[in-house]
């Protein structure tokens, strides 16, 4: 992938619904180029699928970041698999020396609890860190029966076309564009790519990393990361429980994996880190896609 592939993708978990005359405007080059580029993303794997999503707020829902060590005797698919069994993880994924991460949301700490019990309770499990992480959680709106036909069409379909969705809703392109937009703009409904870093010639790796509060606040080391790295972070996730994030990032090559965790440790605030490289990753319907699906369901019966 070059500078342009990496800005489409951005822009694609942004907001999957960018036209390719929207992207052709921004990085300067073709309608057409753009198409290629992205068909090409998607035949690779990078882009794994696309998706729509209620933000969290819309259930009134909370992010939590996991880290399991194992014995080391587990079946990396396998156990993906069982960690996704639970019904509140929407991500878990495989990494180097036995660990596996996971992503899980809860809308109480009752639930908190009980996927913190069900993890401690798979065979194999030696420790268990569950982290709440800060995120943005976007804003509430009410969808109208309008808003949920249309959403009714994109689920299985996320870039499907305003005359598309026109046709298969009985709306005006119009007034489709106007529904949309305001789901977008309101931050209330999300429409992503699913990306899969591993499948392209990249690495990908997560940076455990122990920081000192009183060198620089939270934004200030987030805004590092995406200056530092332009071409290679990805994500991040703070814990809001202690001075630790995980950072989400990747490289070419072993050697470009090392110049990355080299110049994280130069940084003054880094007091402590490990690396821990990606095998395997799966994304799982969370609490708020079940939310949507239900809220879908209930129109189509009327």
């Amino acid at each position: 992938m070059d500078e342009v592939d990496r800005g489409i993708l951005r822009d694609l978990v942004e907001n999957c619904r960018a036209t390719y005359e929207d992207l052709s405007r921004k990085f300067g080059i073709s309608a057409n180029a753009i198409r290629k580029r992205v068909l090409k993303l998607e035949e690779s794997g990078v882009i794994h699928g696309y998706t729509v999503d209620l933000t969290s707020e819309m259930v009134g829902a909370e992010y939590v970041f996991g880290l399991l060590t194992t014995d080391g005797s587990l079946n990396d698919r396998e156990f993906v698999e069982k960690i996704g069994s639970n019904s509140h993880i929407i991500a878990a994924a495989s990494y180097t020396y036995g660990l596996f991460m996971l992503i899980g949301e809860y809308t109480d700490q009752v639930e908190l609890l009980e996927l913190g019990a069900f993890l401690r309770g798979r065979s194999g499990v030696e420790k268990t860190e569950l982290h709440p992480i800060l995120s943005p959680k976007g804003t509430e709106i009410v969808l109208t029966k309008l808003h949920l036909r249309i959403l009714s069409c994109l689920v299985d379909n996320p870039r499907m076309s305003l005359v598309d969705i026109a046709s298969m809703s009985g709306l005006t392109a119009k007034r489709v564009r106007r529904l949309l937009d305001e789901m977008v703009d309101s931050r209330a409904v999300k429409f992503q790519a699913l990306i899969e870093l591993g499948a392209a010639t990249s690495i990908p790796f997560i940076a455990k990393i122990g920081w000192d509060e009183s060198i620089i606040d939270i934004q200030g080391i987030e805004d590092w990361f995406k200056q530092e790295f332009p071409l290679t972070f990805w994500d991040i996730f703070i814990s809001a429980i202690e001075p630790t994030i995980f950072c989400l990032l990747s490289g070419e090559d072993l050697t470009a994996v090392d110049n990355v965790v080299q110049r994280i440790r130069s940084h003054a605030a880094v007091c402590n880190m490990k690396i821990m490289i990606c095998t395997h990753h799966k994304y799982f319907d969370g609490v708020r896609q079940k939310a949507l699906a239900d809220m879908i369901e209930r129109i189509r019966k009327k």
